[in-house]
């Protein structure tokens, strides 16, 4: 285990720590690429991966960020040295700089969860959701109710004015001749509908973005 603090460490050193967390095939883009020694690597945030475009896949990135606020919390004498802010929850993540005081304290394995939580809900809470978007639901639900009361309005009509089958039979059908009347087709065909029916409510009450 490197001993040396973190703020002394050539590339050679972060080398050796990327590989010990296994970003193994990022080393090359890091550290000979970019120069990366300890002090940046204690200063490295996430807008960094796209402004310098080192080419880590989301997963890669989240799991080294992740492991950059442990190195952080870790290195407590580094980062004053520095003149690094400890409170990684915002600074690391964001990149937004120095706008808390710095506090620094014992560290510990719940002081790490505790930051990573806090990552997350802040992750969580910038997180766009869907806009509301009441007139178009409005609209939709307009011209819904319409369709459906015209078109029941017409089949009443057209029902009203068919005439009689025995004096006017109806035009024969070619394809609907060739087979036998299925007496609960008409049955199953309903029995679909109200199933349909079922699916699509619980869609309305289970999907994710209702």
């Amino acid at each position: 285990m490197n001993t040396t603090p973190v703020d002394q460490w050539d590339t050679k050193d972060v080398e050796k720590w990327l590989i010990a967390n296994y970003f193994d095939p990022h080393v090359s883009q890091i550290c000979d690429v970019n120069g990366c020694d300890g002090p940046s690597l204690l200063m490295l945030t996430e807008a960094d991966f796209h402004l310098y475009n080192l080419g880590l896949p989301i997963g890669d990135a989240k799991r080294l960020i992740i492991a950059l606020r442990k190195l952080q919390l870790s290195s407590v004498d580094s980062m004053k040295r520095l003149g690094l802010p400890l409170h990684v929850g915002e600074n690391s993540l964001s990149g937004q700089g120095c706008q808390r005081s710095h506090r620094y304290a014992s560290i510990s394995e719940s002081d790490v969860g505790d930051s990573l939580t806090s990552s997350v809900e802040l992750i969580a809470e910038t997180t766009k959701r869907f806009p509301p978007e009441i007139w178009k639901t409005v609209i939709s639900a307009v011209y819904m109710n319409t369709v459906l009361l015209v078109t029941s309005c017409v089949m009443v009509i057209v029902h009203d004015r068919v005439p009689d089958v025995e004096k006017y039979p109806p035009l024969p059908d070619i394809f609907l001749d060739n087979f036998p009347t299925i007496p609960w087709a008409f049955t199953l065909c309903e029995l679909i509908a109200v199933g349909l029916m079922l699916i699509l409510i619980a869609i309305l009450f289970i999907h994710k973005h209702r």
